[in-house]
This record gives structure tokens, sequence and C-alpha cells, in this order.
């Protein structure tokens, strides 16, 4: 936890001084909801070879459950037609050309 983390916590959590306020930052910190985000990167997927985007031929039921159950992201940019350059954009921020 980064200082200004640490004295907003602190702030949210009533606490004037910062002596004796790391219980209750540390109780702060356990009520504030992280979301759950699970990232799902396959190569050679077709937009339609999942259950829940209508195929018929293959069986998703797992993944299915996850995107009835969550958010699903329907409008998308590849940086890269293969999977190689794609993986290093979702890594580095950058799109391919950027890092070679």
């Amino acid at each position: 936890m980064d200082r200004r983390h640490f004295l907003q916590l602190a702030t949210v959590a009533g606490c004037g001084a910062l002596s004796g306020c790391m219980r209750q930052t540390a109780r702060v910190t356990a009520k504030i909801d992280r979301p759950n985000i699970l990232f799902i990167l396959l190569d050679d997927m077709g937009w339609k070879d999942i259950g829940c985007a209508g195929s018929t031929y293959y069986d998703t039921p797992h993944i299915d459950k996850l995107a009835s159950e969550g958010m699903r992201f329907l409008n998308a940019y590849s940086a890269a037609s293969v999977c190689t350059p794609s993986r290093g954009a979702i890594f580095s921020g950058k799109v391919p050309h950027e890092h070679n």
C-alpha cells in the first residue's frame, strides 16, 4: 500500500492522527470492494465459438455460466491478427510497432 492510499484510508476510518490507525485502516481496507476480474485470452477462437455467443457446435457450460453471472464486453479491438503481438500489446499497453 502506498502512502497516498494509506492516508486516504486513514481519513475514511476517521483517524485524525496516524498513530494507532493501522488496525482501523486494515478493517476499512477489508471492507472496500475490489473487482474480481477474469481475463481469458484464447488463440484461434471465432467470435461465435462459445455457447453464450450462439455456438451450437461447441459445448462451453462453464464459460456460459461465467458470462451469465458477470459482465461481458462485446466490443473490442485486437492489436494484431496473430497471437504473439496481441499478447505483447495486452501485457505492455503498447501497440505492436512500439515494442518491436
